[in-house]
């Protein structure tokens, strides 16, 4: 029986050409999300801006208290503009 051969491939051959290889490097960068998630972002307390909705890192928050209530805010600018608008009304 005539023996098999195996393909042998070499180590160094280039399967993409320049092109490809970018396109494969732009697909696999990671996503904040996902950067955050292999931090330990399951262990950080997210809160939502009161002014645009922003999930915020409890952390990392802007408290302000408004008449009898406390909110967060993701910037000093989300809480200017969230006390002027309830200031009008």
């Amino acid at each position: 029986m005539p023996e098999k051969k195996e393909e042998e491939e070499s180590p160094d051959e280039n399967i993409y050409d320049e092109g490809q290889r970018q396109d494969q490097l732009d697909d696999s960068e990671i996503t904040p999300a996902e950067a955050g998630f292999m931090e330990g972002y399951e262990d950080v307390k997210l809160v939502e801006c009161a002014s645009c909705g922003k999930k915020v890192d409890f952390e990392k928050i802007i408290e302000r208290k408004i008449g009898e209530e406390t909110y967060w805010f993701c910037s000093k600018k989300c809480a200017e503009h969230f006390e002027k608008r309830k200031a009008l009304g």
